[in-house]
């Protein structure tokens, strides 16, 4: 099978540890195929980012789907990242690594936290929860202060601060599961884990485990309702100016 990996930001060092994330309990036969947001910011750190990466990153989406026929897509970027749009546009799988990986840690244990990056994203994340209406299962949402790409090319300060906070969330929030909520805290659940001893979970990984389980199955989401196909050809939304 073929899934297609797409980090929302435009930094291509995210999309390396991304796509290394990606590789570590894929099948030897699912091929990973990555895609940066050619115009998107470098780090999407708040709702402004994520809605200025958006609109490019739905077309850049779009054409290479059409161009390699992936069996699924994966949105590398734990945000809104334009997962419903992307639903409602295709009709094979599209799981955000947000969505996906906070609906599999709700089987995992009676509440988990979110571990992000910078304190002024926390509001942001947890808006996502209530979105995805998982707020009784969220015991809470943390953060450390480091941004996106620094999470990847700082990973000793980075491993510093989170099992800092992660030493907080056990003792204080009362969570059971941990989630790394950002892609550019990729690789770093096992040395936690083995930390304190719950689970961690990277959300790029499971997000490719969930994908190559929806395309063996052959599973997607309904296109009857919420994620029915927009009602007027795509070329009626793209604006084309200069």
């Amino acid at each position: 099978m073929k899934i297609l990996v797409a980090n929302p930001n435009s930094s291509e060092i995210v999309t390396g540890i991304i796509m290394k994330s990606a590789a570590r309990k894929a099948k030897e036969t699912t091929e990973l195929i990555p895609l940066t947001n050619p115009k998107g910011t470098k780090n999407i750190d708040c709702g402004f980012a994520d809605y200025q990466s958006v609109w490019s990153f739905i077309r850049a989406i779009l054409e290479k789907v059409e161009e390699v026929k992936p069996d699924a897509v994966v949105l590398a970027g734990f945000g809104n990242v334009g997962v419903f749009a992307l639903k409602e546009a295709l009709s094979i799988p599209v799981i955000s690594i947000s969505e996906g990986t906070q609906t599999i840690a709700g089987l995992l244990g009676h509440k988990y936290t979110v571990l992000t990056m910078l304190k002024q994203f926390i509001p942001y994340q947890e808006d996502l929860v209530r979105l995805y209406r998982l707020e009784n299962k969220c015991a809470s949402v943390r953060a450390i202060n480091v941004n996106v790409e620094k999470c990847v090319t700082d990973r000793e300060e980075t491993l510093n601060q989170l099992k800092d906070e992660i030493l907080k969330i056990v003792e204080e929030d009362g969570a059971e599961v941990v989630i790394l909520g950002c892609a550019g805290l990729c690789g770093y659940d096992e040395a936690l884990q083995e930390l304190v001893g719950l689970p961690v979970l990277d959300p790029v990984t499971v997000a490719i485990k969930i994908a190559e389980m929806m395309v063996e199955t052959g599973l997607t989401h309904s296109k009857k309702r919420k994620f029915a196909f927009p009602p007027q050809e795509f070329d009626a939304y793209m604006w084309n100016g200069n």
